[in-house]
């Protein structure tokens, strides 16, 4: 995107610390067995701030209010005794969603994404990596008026990489299935390189190729507001040859390049023609009656929706799998389908998910989730990869751990977690000394090179934990299932009239030329007699062969 906005415990009061040092930083903490350690935003030092005591529900002497203008900040001081993760948590306020700059030991670490509150509520804030000895956390404002309350750190283990789940579609294809494991197995170890528009300028920049490349499909519906007509934009449909740009990539990559989707859904209706329909400010479309069967909205986002179904048909019958994020970054209510609160946008994807995968039977996309609040999760029965969109300003590399943990913890470790847009890229040395190992990161159009510098680029893709195109293919598809091969044995007879027999007893299943599953079984032999006559594909032991049917 060009814009973007992106407790437990007791608390502890020390007077005579307070008495001694009202005006300087002063801590209030307390150690448990699990290095628990909670702190007053009153005790802190105060620039633009004030502390106040009138509101309900604060704990210790009062509570930070104001953050109404830049620079406006409340600071906190602790002492940590053991180097390591320490999960924050957030005290606070505020009366609708409001987003703060959260700063450790004076380094900016990113955003704070804080929803609307009724009263004091705590904030699982993610996690923040320290060296043992005394430390800060700081509050600056960036975007609206809160109340601070307090914080509490709490000493974490680190993160299990181990995603045991399979995709949520059960009838996803065989080469979607296969991106999801070569996500899982990634997962934790590399961190897979992506980008969305300006790719091949990336390239000359990098001297590499992202491994992953990002589409934008908000071309193909009735909605669309830049069609080109007689020497002026206007409303409609319009083939933008996105589709075909991403069957020639994918095939140019021989099925080793990862395809991600997103789709900027241009106002199904009260859209202008010449603006970003897509943002709140340019529609008056109203996502909550277009949940309801039946009003006139429900029946355009389902003409919208049938659209767009058009364009993933044709990337299903490529053999194409596809990371598929529809309502992103629903929770800032910038885009019109977050408008209108959380319950209508989870309606919403229930809808676009459920008219895809089953009236459609799309099965060749891993479904991505890209807003980080916590009440707004579809859960996990509905998601494949949970996302985060990245923008903490320019050259900025910090690893936004905050965050991911946040992301980490709603998903209970059984999502893949990646950093689905971005402007910088992470430091990525700091990204597994911090355990937060972000499945992949995919930059921005030319914020790329606007947010990063050259050096900065070309250290990410040379590093070795950072997977690019030019790395061995590492997938396993129907478009390059004949380049695997097993260099001891292949299945016998073959060609073959009717069966062929593996060299043990084991689980396999059969694909046709293109990769799509046909069935599976276990045995030492596979029965091909029912099939007809044609090249298929058999995958047994991690190894896939190619038998002819004759």
């Amino acid at each position: 995107m060009i814009i973007k906005r992106k407790y437990f415990g007791i608390n502890f009061k020390q007077k005579s610390m307070k008495r001694i040092f009202t005006f300087l930083i002063v801590s209030a903490f307390i150690f448990t067995a699990k290095a628990q350690i909670t702190v007053e935003f009153e005790t802190g030092t105060l620039t633009g701030t004030q502390v106040e005591n009138s509101a309900h529900g604060y704990t210790g002497t009062g509570y930070v209010n104001g953050f109404d203008n830049d620079g406006d900040k409340a600071t906190v001081t602790f002492n940590i005794p053991t180097t390591g993760t320490y999960k924050l948590a957030i005290r606070y306020s505020a009366g609708s969603y409001k987003e703060q700059k959260l700063l450790a030991n004076g380094v900016l670490i990113g955003k704070i994404l804080m929803p609307e509150t009724q009263g004091f509520a705590n904030l699982n804030a993610g996690g923040l990596f320290f060296n043992a000895g005394q430390n800060s956390i700081t509050i600056e404002k960036d975007w609206g008026w809160i109340l601070l309350d307090n914080i509490t750190l709490t000493l974490t283990s680190k993160h299990d990489y181990n995603v045991t789940s399979n995709l949520i579609d059960p009838a996803a294809s065989y080469n979607t299935n296969q991106m999801w494991q070569y996500l899982k197995d990634n997962f934790g170890k590399k961190i897979i390189s992506g980008q969305t528009a300006y790719y091949n300028q990336l390239v000359a920049v990098a001297g590499k190729s992202p491994k992953q490349r990002a589409f934008d499909f908000q071309s193909y519906t009735q909605g669309y507001t830049y069609k080109w007509q007689n020497g002026g934009h206007v409303l409609g449909w319009h083939n933008s040859g996105i589709t075909e740009d991403i069957i020639n990539w994918y095939n140019s990559t021989n099925g080793c390049g990862l395809v991600s989707v997103q789709w900027h859904w241009h106002s199904p209706s009260g859209g202008l023609a010449g603006t970003n329909s897509f943002y709140t400010a340019h529609s008056t479309f109203d996502v909550s009656k277009a949940v309801t069967f039946n009003t006139p909205e429900y029946n355009d986002i389902i003409e919208d929706i049938d659209s767009i179904a058009t364009q993933l048909k044709k990337l299903q019958k490529a053999n194409i799998p596809v990371l598929w994020r529809p309502i992103h970054e629903a929770g800032g209510a910038w885009f019109w389908w977050g408008a209108k609160g959380a319950a209508p946008a989870l309606a919403l994807w229930d809808i676009v998910q459920n008219r895809l995968m089953n009236h459609h039977k799309i099965n060749n996309l891993i479904w991505v989730w890209s807003t980080p609040e916590e009440s707004w999760y579809p859960g996990n029965s509905k998601v494949d990869v949970i996302g985060y969109d990245s923008y903490p300003g320019a050259f900025n590399y910090s690893t936004q751990k905050n965050i991911f943990d946040q992301l980490y913890e709603m998903v209970e470790g059984q999502k893949i977690v990646a950093m689905t847009e971005n402007g910088p890229i992470p430091d990525i040395d700091q990204l597994k000394a911090q355990d937060a190992m972000w499945s992949y990161f995919s930059s921005w159009d030319d914020l790329v090179v606007e947010q990063n510098s050259t050096q900065h680029i070309k250290d990410v893709f040379a590093h070795d934990l950072v997977v690019t195109q030019d790395d061995p293919c590492g997938l396993i598809t129907g478009n390059n299932m004949d380049l695997v091969e097993n260099e001891s044995f292949e299945p016998y007879p073959n060609p073959t009239q009717t069966a062929v027999t593996l060299y043990t007893n084991s689980l396999y299943s059969v694909h046709n030329s293109l990769g799509a599953e046909l069935f599976q079984g276990q045995g030492i032999t596979v029965d091909l007699s029912k099939l007809k006559p044609g090249m298929y594909l058999i995958k047994a032991n991690n190894r896939v062969f190619k038998v002819q049917k004759i």
